[in-house]
């Protein structure tokens, strides 16, 4: 009797859409047919020989495919570079403090945003830094006045150049800071004025100007929004200032008057010196009368004082009787 045969396993259940290749069969054939029935197979099988059928007739649809794709890879990889490159010219412009650093940006970057943006740093430094916060020492006055004026006309400048940009906000801004500097020259001589006398029109800025930059400013930013409405509003205190009739002194009254104090007291300046001038009277005082006070009159030695006022002297005091000696 033979031996008992040991019992095989029985076969797993196919798993759900596993093909399991029937036993005996070639599973090479099942493969291939497998192949036959993808798609994407099928395409790239037969693709060589699409080519070469349509090759003949269709040459040029085939040239221009591949240059839109050649157009479109250079486009991306320049538009990419262009980004990069942009990014840093807005990162070194808003790192840029000094004069020479500002200098260099608009240099290396003519025409561009950040070149016009480093030029009106620059010119708020001329303004700031080297100009109205040097006007008050008469021996940096004259490159203070001069860099207030260069200021004055690079912000002019800027302004027709963010104008073509269409910038409106940036153009206000430069007109803002054009009427702000031709303001600090009102009252002060241009180059080779005598500075005895000199009327308005002799003066490196005028209110008419002023006025002008910031009506100017106003319009550009529209005179409906609160930049504009702010603008407008300057233009009109300007105006009112120096049209008035009362006793309070005109912008250039002040600026006059500042320039010849300053400028006299300039050491070893040359030309003649101004004594100082006192300004315009601001007016009465408000509960304060209107008449000068009179002199007091000088007290007389020999009239009594009224009674009750405690001013009557003082009777002297007796002398002490020296004590007795028993």
């Amino acid at each position: 009797m033979n031996a008992a045969q040991p019992k095989l396993p029985a076969p797993l259940a196919p798993a759900p859409g596993e093909i399991i290749p029937p036993v005996g069969k070639d599973q090479g054939q099942l493969i291939q047919k497998e192949l036959d029935d993808n798609t994407l197979y099928n395409w790239l099988r037969d693709l060589p020989d699409k080519v070469k059928s349509t090759a003949s007739g269709n040459s040029k649809i085939i040239g221009g495919v591949l240059l839109v794709a050649l157009a479109g890879g250079i486009w991306w990889w320049f538009s990419g570079e262009s980004k990069k490159t942009e990014a840093g010219r807005w990162r070194e412009t808003n790192d840029a403090q000094s004069p020479g650093e500002l200098k260099r940006i608009s240099d290396d970057y003519p025409n561009t945003t950040q070149s016009l943006i480093a030029r009106r740093s620059a010119a708020e430094i001329q303004f700031g830094t080297e100009g109205t916060a040097k006007l008050d020492s008469g021996e940096t006055r004259a490159a203070a006045i001069e860099s207030i004026a260069k200021a004055r006309d690079e912000f002019l400048k800027l302004a027709d150049e963010f104008n073509k940009l269409g910038d409106k906000t940036l153009r206000a801004k430069c007109l803002r800071q054009a009427a702000e500097a031709e303001e600090s020259l009102i009252g002060i001589p241009k180059t080779g004025i005598n500075e005895l006398e000199w009327n308005e029109g002799q003066d490196r800025g005028t209110v008419a100007k002023a006025m002008e930059y910031y009506t100017e400013a106003s319009k550009s930013i529209g005179e409906s929004t609160a930049a504009g409405e702010r603008f407008a509003k300057l233009a009109k205190q300007l105006r009112e200032k120096s049209e008035r009739k009362d006793s309070m002194p005109t912008p250039r009254e002040v600026g006059k008057y500042l320039h010849q104090q300053i400028k006299a007291k300039t050491p070893d300046a040359g030309g003649p010196k101004f004594p100082d001038r006192p300004l315009p009277p601001i007016g009465p005082i408000p509960g304060g009368g209107t008449d000068p006070k009179a002199p007091d009159k000088p007290l007389d030695p020999n009239a009594t004082p009224p009674t009750g006022t405690g001013t009557a002297p003082k009777p002297p005091d007796k002398p002490l009787t020296p004590p007795t000696t028993k």
